[in-house]
């Protein structure tokens, strides 16, 4: 190579006149100012270590990162989604300085949830439709409300067959009669046992486990029930929802268990 193209080749590659821009320090988080004491750190587990210094309280700075949603900006790059705080610390260097340091992820995305098609809505209702009273009262909310019923019809048998049971009140209760037209005045009672049974099959009815007694159920030979603290023993079936105590029904429907 000639002496002259060395020369040449030296001149394009060298200034003698060189400029060192220094990236930019000063970054915004927010609406606070912060100045890097070193170049972000982004890990390979996608974390970004932050370590700065800021003239603001450390509660100010805590809530500045705690509530940031815009991406972090650093010269030329952009940090987006880093706003969960996994670490933040500080300390004081020998020139009394107060050096902080933050790590920041992304908070993990949420799945998708799929929507149901109408196939799948349809499948869930009669499958809910269908479970037993025990299962049923395992998840009372998926049942239609009373509420809902108001001013519409109510039939005893819904298109699977069995009863319909509505939740009223945190309860689950049983149609016992086709409704015409649901009154608001009408709501699942003792006063309207008639058209309302309320399920209650947590207990086994048996002396140990005796069923709560309400003046809305149909009892069975054979169960013990308590009410008022009171063990009672029905030695007959009413075939329908009794409207008096235990107590008054005691040689009809009940022996007082001693």
């Amino acid at each position: 190579m000639s002496e002259e193209l060395k020369k040449e080749m030296n001149e394009e590659i060298y200034d003698d006149n060189p400029t060192y821009v220094e990236p930019s320090k000063d970054i915004k988080i927010g609406s606070l100012d912060i100045t890097l004491c070193n170049e972000l750190i982004q890990e390979i587990n996608d974390t970004l270590n932050v370590t700065f210094i800021c003239a603001s309280e450390i509660e100010a700075i805590q809530d500045a990162f705690a509530t940031n949603k815009d991406p972090i900006v650093y010269g030329d790059d952009s940090y987006e989604g880093y706003t969960t705080i996994d670490e933040f610390g500080y300390k004081v260097d020998k020139e009394e300085k107060v050096i902080y340091r933050v790590v920041l992820s992304k908070p993990e995305a949420e799945e998708p949830v799929a929507e149901l098609t109408a196939d799948h809505e349809y499948a869930i209702n009669c499958a809910v439709m269908l479970m037993s009273d025990e299962q049923a009262l395992n998840c009372i909310s998926v049942f239609p409300t009373w509420e809902s019923y108001k001013g519409k019809p109510l039939t005893k048998l819904n298109e699977q067959g069995k009863e319909n049971r509505i939740e009223y009140q945190g309860e689950l209760w049983k149609v016992r009669q086709d409704i015409p037209v649901v009154l608001e005045n009408q709501p699942p009672s003792i006063e309207t046992a008639s058209l309302y049974e309320r399920i209650d099959v947590e207990h086994e009815g048996t002396l140990e486990d005796p069923i709560p007694y309400d003046q809305t159920m149909t009892v069975f030979n054979g169960k013990y029930y308590i009410e008022d603290g009171i063990i009672y023993k029905c030695i007959r079936d009413s075939g329908q929802p009794l409207y008096a105590s235990c107590a008054s029904l005691v040689g009809n429907y009940f022996e007082r268990v001693e």
